[in-house]
């Protein structure tokens, strides 16, 4: 193709017609330049459908993800709130101990009340999509701004849960007095070997440090909870702005 435009534009210059000559050399150049301007725009759509296609699979992955998040704090919610519940049914049962509660009762409560399920949430796809750069697809400005905080609302919550937990690995010492720790973790360690220690709930329960534990369990649990109610929210926005941006 390149040998036959030249061959006319030597043609019409051997020929002496430089006015046609001109204004094939022009026409010569538009096409170049029409060209030029198809294989950008080419380039262009190209770029946009890998664009696109790339952000779809950003956003299915984070997708997953925060559904993923979603339903580790919806079982995280549902060991947390034994606490409140317990602490309530602590306090009737300090007050009517001739209630003729049973071993069980109590062994129930001691667990209820001293659960401190943690939420760990899973961050791999975000934190890909951050460090690649790839995030920046996103159009939607809302979504870009809380993926970007969404670790430090996490790490503002850790304290509630850590104050929690150790609150109640140092509680271990004092229930000790009274119960074997073997029934506090039976629920999760279902292969531990019977006790040697016989418990005594009822004294527990009438140790007047008991009170302070229980009302400490419910207030720990509950600022932590107070914290996942948070994040739980933002969860919930992040999963409905990925859903508007999958059908854009």
């Amino acid at each position: 193709m390149i040998k036959f435009f030249r061959k006319i534009r030597y043609d019409l210059m051997g020929k002496n017609k430089t006015g046609k000559y001109f204004k094939y050399a022009i026409g010569e150049i538009l096409l170049v330049v029409i060209g030029i301007l198809v294989a950008i725009q080419l380039n262009e759509w190209r770029n946009e459908s890998n664009n696109r296609n790339q952000k779809q699979d950003i956003l299915n992955a984070l997708k997953l993800e925060f559904v993923s998040n979603l339903q580790q704090l919806d079982t995280v919610f549902y060991f947390l709130n034994k606490v409140p519940k317990a602490y309530f049914l602590a306090n009737k049962m300090m007050k009517t101990p001739q209630n003729g509660y049973s071993d069980k009762d109590y062994g129930d409560l001691i667990v209820n009340l001293s659960w401190t399920y943690t939420f760990n949430p899973s961050n791999g796809a975000l934190r890909s999509a951050i460090s690649s750069s790839e995030i920046h697809l996103i159009e939607n400005k809302r979504l870009i701004e809380i993926l970007f905080s969404w670790e430090d609302v996490i790490k503002d919550s850790e304290e509630e849960g850590l104050t929690l937990r150790k609150f109640q690995y140092e509680s271990q010492s004092y229930k000790g007095k009274f119960i074997s720790s073997i029934h506090e973790w039976e629920p999760m360690l279902s292969e531990m070997a019977p006790p040697i220690k016989i418990s005594d709930y009822k004294r527990l329960l009438q140790d007047e440090a008991f009170e302070n534990y229980s009302i400490l369990s419910y207030a720990y649990a509950e600022e932590y909870m107070t914290e996942l109610k948070n994040i739980k929210k933002q969860n919930s926005e992040i999963l409905l702005l990925i859903e508007q941006e999958l059908i854009k």
